[in-house]
């Protein structure tokens, strides 16, 4: 007894005592913070209780409504000597950080609770070298705004596919979109970058410099904060266009055999079609005995970015697709062109290519699920994405067989549809003419993408409504009953294809996939990087998914 009684003062101190410096260091960055506020070119600091609460709680806000945080405080940067300042109090103070340029990370890792997230989405400024076609700018520009700039100047970069993304984090990432098969991933295009250090110390990397190559397709937040990138540009064509087909009547393994046939053709043939995502629908489980994979019906759209006239592409598809009909295409209007024969360099509706739910679909359940979404403004709204590369050195019948039959669950139900939740698949394509004739230069050039090799990437999503007054009425509380079982679809179908299947793209983050797996090959090499110069001995540089 008398030893139990002399043990419990000195537990309840060690707790005291670790409480009280956990304390100290808050109180410690908010006096930093509040001093470094009133300076003059200071950042603004909107504090969590602070009398800025209104603007506090906007900006708190991520792409993925799925997840709400508090952080501490939101840093809004506008220069890199500001970034500077935040990250030298963070890390003198041990508070962590997050950073965010366009908000669209899907685990919504650019925004947390308890840490400083440094804002970027005011560094957004774009210079163009006209001397040497290099793109200079800020991790916040987001597409609408960044490719219509550039077609001032006549060239283009490997964009994505939603509008409202920012160049920081996709590039980072990789870069994947509408132009992959021609120009590759956008994080090839990259040539230089300024970086801040998990010491505050700014760096300007170029090419050969090992950081520079860590940068390129091995993540953000991880080796430090970049402020401003340099990206080599390409010139636009003549004529492009966008455009996609949806066929809600043909067997899925039938237009997935045809379009990976297509995409992994890499002759003259498939030249013109510059980029392209395979989108195909779950559907609830057949419990029919005689269901077969082979003729079982999804809902399929096929989008492509195309270069040549619109007669040009009615006869490449006819040749290309048969016999999948190709009469009923819809060719995305276009902004006024630039003269009279180049296109806009960022098409209007060139945005959301996942995200637009099939018109037949939504007539078919007359519901609302997730209306069309309008041109190059891919609006919030709560989700679950997880991705896997398919493998080259497997047997192709089989692997296509088990997409498909992934896609068909009693997790994914018509109730569920019918409440809004939306699953499916889209398949970016990866292989093209500028991967097939890729020389990889000896590092540190070239960029630390590992999956340069891979046909396309198999991205896993569920997408439900976020404004319950568009929700059917009688159905709100459906969409919770039924977003589990549909977060539960993801886990099965990646199962289902993991034989056929490996790796994940990091820019369709998904927490439960080890770290390793995104980055593969690259992984040892890119933690030593991390460990040489990031100068980040707290690991405050540090997510679920960074390198660590």
């Amino acid at each position: 007894m008398k030893k139990s009684k002399t043990a419990r003062p000195a537990v309840r101190k060690k707790t005291y005592q670790i409480d009280d410096m956990m304390q100290d260091g808050r109180q410690a960055a908010i006096k930093a913070l509040s001093a470094l506020k009133v300076k003059k070119n200071a950042p603004e600091i909107l504090f969590d209780g602070g009398p800025d609460m209104e603007q506090y709680n906007e900006q708190r806000k991520v792409f993925n409504r799925r997840f709400k945080y508090k952080p501490f405080c939101i840093a809004r940067c506008e220069t890199t000597e500001q970034v500077q300042e935040i990250v030298r109090i963070a890390s003198a103070t041990s508070i962590g950080i997050t950073v965010r340029s366009g908000g669209h990370d899907h685990e919504g890792e650019c925004m947390g609770t308890d840490i400083i997230a440094i804002d970027l989405s005011k560094m957004n400024k774009i210079e163009f070298e006209y001397d040497n076609q290099v793109l200079k700018v800020q991790p916040a520009a987001r597409f609408n705004e960044l490719t219509a700039a550039l077609i001032e100047a006549d060239v283009c970069i490997p964009h994505g596919t939603c509008g409202t993304v920012a160049v920081g984090g996709f590039s980072m990432g990789g870069g994947w979109g509408p132009w992959t098969r021609r120009h590759g991933m956008c994080c090839e295009h990259v040539i230089g970058a300024t970086i801040v250090l998990g010491n505050g110390e700014r760096q300007d990397i170029k090419e050969g410099d090992e950081l520079l190559w860590a940068i390129k397709g091995g993540g953000g937040l991880s080796y430090g904060i970049v402020t401003e990138l340099r990206i080599e540009t390409f010139p636009m064509p003549v004529d492009a266009i966008k455009f996609s087909i949806e066929w809600d009547n043909r067997p899925g393994l039938e237009v997935l055999r045809i379009w990976e046939s297509v995409i992994s053709d890499v002759s003259e043939r498939t030249y013109p079609l510059i980029g392209t995502n395979l989108k195909i629908m779950a559907n609830p489980k057949a419990w029919d005995e005689y269901h077969d994979i082979e003729t079982s019906i999804h809902i399929c759209t096929f989008y492509g970015y195309f270069q040549g006239t619109e007669q040009h592409l009615k006869e490449w598809l006819a040749e290309n697709f048969a016999p999948l009909p190709t009469d009923d295409i819809y060719i995305f209007p276009n902004p006024t062109p630039r003269n009279n024969n180049k296109l806009g360099a960022h098409m209007a509706g060139f945005g959301g290519w996942d995200r637009v739910i099939p018109k037949r679909e939504q007539l078919k359940y007359q519901t609302p699920v997730l209306e069309a979404i309008a041109p190059d403004q891919d609006a919030p709204a709560p989700h679950k994405i997880s991705s896997q590369l398919v493998k080259n050195n497997v047997d192709r019948e089989e692997r296509q067989k088990a997409l498909i039959r992934s896609l068909e669950s009693d997790l994914v139900s018509y109730d569920g549809i019918m409440a809004g939740i939306s699953c499916y698949v889209t398949l970016g394509a990866i292989s093209g003419h500028y991967y097939a004739n890729y020389h990889e230069r000896p590092y540190p050039y070239g960029s630390s993408f590992p999956y340069k090799d891979r046909l396309y990437t198999v991205q896993y999503q569920v997408w439900w409504n976020a404004d319950p007054a568009s929700i059917e009425k009688g159905k709100e509380h459906d969409v919770n009953r039924y977003t589990n079982y549909a977060m539960d679809w993801i886990n099965y179908a990646r199962r289902i294809n993991t034989p056929y299947t490996s790796g994940s793209f990091i820019s369709f983050k998904d927490n439960n996939v080890p770290v390793m797996e995104y980055f593969q090959q690259h992984f040892d090499q890119l933690k030593r990087i991390k460990d040489k110069y990031s100068e980040d001995p707290k690991n405050m540089l540090s997510s679920r998914t960074t390198i660590r």
